[in-house]
């Protein structure tokens, strides 16, 4: 690997040109998603299967984290909730 790395506090920190490709379990990835450490802004899909996964677990926790923040804030009126049986990861 032809990087220029800078030693840090007991870390390597690699430039931030340099790109790397990772593999996540989908429960993994949904963690993520749901805690706010990430957001699908952020990366970009390597293939066609996998951006409709993260496209379907980014309106599932989405939709998620929206109906709690709002059901904390006040009652949800009926009607409003998506259905998300058709969602499929």
């Amino acid at each position: 690997m032809d990087s220029k790395h800078v030693k840090g506090k007991g870390a390597i920190a690699v430039q931030q040109t340099e790109k790397v490709q990772l593999e996540f379990s989908l429960e993994t990835l949904e963690r993520l998603f749901m805690n706010g450490q990430l957001c699908a802004a952020e990366f970009s899909c390597l293939n066609a299967n996998s951006k409709k996964v993260v496209q379907a677990l980014c309106l599932n926790t989405c939709m998620h984290r929206v109906c709690n923040e709002r059901s904390r804030a006040a009652p949800l009126e009926e009607g409003l909730l998506i259905d998300n049986k058709n969602i499929s990861y």
